[in-house]
């Protein structure tokens, strides 16, 4: 009786660990893929006003602390 349980308990933990382990490749895998923006992006142009213009929008708030 005691020797079913645990055999069952055993089955129950290589399950989740299974699991876990799909989880944790399915994460890591997804870190390696990196979207390449090559194509969209290609032939832009961004100027250092573009640069200044886009960090004013994003630190707008900061801007208006200092003045």
């Amino acid at each position: 009786m005691m020797s079913e349980y645990i055999l069952a308990r055993i089955q129950a933990i290589q399950q989740e660990l299974e699991e876990l382990r799909k989880g944790v490749a399915h994460q890591v895998v997804g870190l390696r893929r990196r979207t390449k923006l090559k194509g969209l992006w290609k032939g832009v142009v961004i100027t250092e006003e573009d640069l200044a213009e886009a960090e004013r929008a994003v630190f707008k708030d900061v801007y208006k602390f200092d003045e």
